[in-house]
């Protein structure tokens, strides 16, 4: 379900965000959890959702390696300017 690099505006317009699909899925699990529906909506819900899931892992997993990748970029860019890593959490630079 994740939208191609080279889609449209339209497309792109029309591609979900994480937290609709989130949303989405949090209600589907209420309706699923309450009951009342008949067995071919429960399935149906259900079918939808396990989509929803894929996809909000997939865009879980584009958004860490993102992360991951500008980490990266970052400990090459201090590596050669000298700047300090943000994620070393030794407290030796502050002087209480």
């Amino acid at each position: 379900m994740a939208k191609p690099k080279n889609s449209s505006p339209k497309e792109e317009a029309e591609t979900p965000s994480f937290e609709d699909s989130f949303h989405r899925l949090s209600e589907m699990a209420e309706q699923l959890e309450a009951g009342g529906l008949t067995l071919a909506e429960a399935t149906s819900r259900f079918g939808e959702g396990m989509k929803l899931v894929q996809f909000c892992n997939e865009l879980l997993n584009n958004a860490e390696l993102k992360i991951t990748e500008l980490k990266e970029t970052y400990r090459n860019t201090e590596a050669k300017t000298g700047f300090d890593d943000p994620d070393d959490d030794s407290e030796d630079d502050f002087d209480e």
